[in-house]
């Protein structure tokens, strides 16, 4: 299920940008607003239905209500070409439709709450994550590959028919997890408790640290083809090269944090993940070979790989029993993240050029590196 939803929003989110440019027509500035609007109202309705589907007996009928609001989205973005039209469709449909992510990813959450052992809950969460990269890795290539051989009509009725199958098989493949609330009610703290006192400030200071993380994630993704092209004369084939590398060994790297999980508490890892990180854009920021980035994309898978995986096994940790909270809060740390790359590119490239970008890059990475050692080790304190 984490795949299939995956592969949709790998199909979808890359290409927007090129539908709204090619088949709509519009300037970069018009393609820029519903891409904010998507960010913003994922933000919004995430974090709204996130509180409320933890009072859910079954999520699995909101993931299909998402899907089927999925589902109308594609069809305007097939039938339609006008700009304020589709424009919307992106802001409120597109947006409300994502959240069918990360219910899916709270449903696995609950799933490993009530059947997984609590030893390998960790892993559990790395390989649902593991199959949302697989996802990204095949996504975006079938994605342009539908376009340019066929049309955007073609593109967006695949994916409404994504849709469809996954709210089949969510009816039909993942079991009812009915004794999940009872068995897990009086783990649950009132939300007043959860953000007063240092567990409210852990809290905080993870959520805080992970959308710094993923905003200097974004803005190296957005920076490095330019820096790769403009400043060292490369030619933009090896961009592709380069992301692809490191998207090849995130996966292993996810696993293996999960295996490591548990035995070392995750939010440890994760902290070593900050270590990566600033490897990663000092070594961008001096490299000055094709081969030294090939071999910093180690770096980043650590860096990545670690984040994706155990990222949301922390939240977890923080709010047992509430699992639609939980991958909400997750979910929209990489929403958050988007806005901050946006700002850091568009202010610090603007001023100083997209190389200064790396150096804006290593600040974050250890302010939210230090935030990570704020947090409280929750299995620390629970042994």
């Amino acid at each position: 299920m984490s795949f299939a939803t995956g592969v949709i929003g790998a199909l979808l989110l890359p290409t927007l940008s090129i539908f709204f440019a090619d088949a709509i027509g519009v300037s970069p500035f018009w393609v820029g607003i519903p891409y904010a609007g998507i960010a913003i109202g994922s933000i919004v309705y995430n974090q709204l239905i996130g509180a409320w589907s933890d009072k859910l007996a079954d999520r699995r009928w909101l993931v299909v209500g998402l899907c089927f609001v999925g589902l109308v989205a594609c069809a305007i973005f097939a039938l339609s070409r006008d700009y304020w039209i589709t424009c919307l469709c992106a802001i409120g449909l597109l947006s409300l439709s994502m959240v069918a992510f990360s219910q899916v990813l709270a449903y696995s959450l609950e799933y490993a709450e009530t059947v997984i052992p609590t030893d390998k809950v960790a892993l559990f969460n790395a390989l649902v994550r593991a199959q949302i990269a697989f996802a990204w890795v095949a996504g975006p290539p079938l994605g342009f590959l539908l376009v340019s051989y066929f049309s955007f009509a073609v593109l967006y009725w695949s994916a409404a028919g994504l849709f469809v199958l996954v709210s089949f098989f969510t009816l039909g493949l993942l079991p009812a997890l009915a004794d999940h609330r009872s068995a897990n009610k009086a783990q649950v703290l009132p939300w007043r408790q959860v953000l007063t006192g240092s567990s409210g400030r852990s809290l905080i200071f993870c959520l805080l640290a992970l959308s710094l993380m993923w905003g200097v994630n974004n803005a190296y993704l957005i920076s490095l083809p330019l820096h790769l092209t403009r400043n060292l004369a490369l030619d933009t084939q090896w961009v592709g090269w380069i992301m692809g590398t490191a998207a090849g060994l995130e996966v292993p790297v996810m696993l293996l944090a999960g295996v490591l999980a548990a035995r070392v508490s995750p939010i440890n890892i994760v902290r070593a993940s900050g270590v990566a990180g600033l490897a990663l854009y000092a070594g961008v920021y001096w490299a000055d070979a094709l081969w030294q980035l090939f071999v910093l994309q180690l770096a980043n898978a650590v860096f990545i790989g670690i984040l994706a995986g155990l990222g949301v096994s922390v939240v977890q940790q923080m709010l047992p029993g509430r699992a639609g909270s939980a991958s909400a809060l997750y979910t929209n740390t990489t929403h958050v993240g988007t806005l901050i790359s946006s700002l850091l590119v568009s202010t610090v490239a603007e001023a100083y050029g997209y190389h200064s970008v790396f150096v804006a890059n290593i600040l974050l990475v250890l302010v939210a590196t230090v935030m990570f050692f704020v947090v409280r080790d929750k299995r620390g304190e629970s042994a």
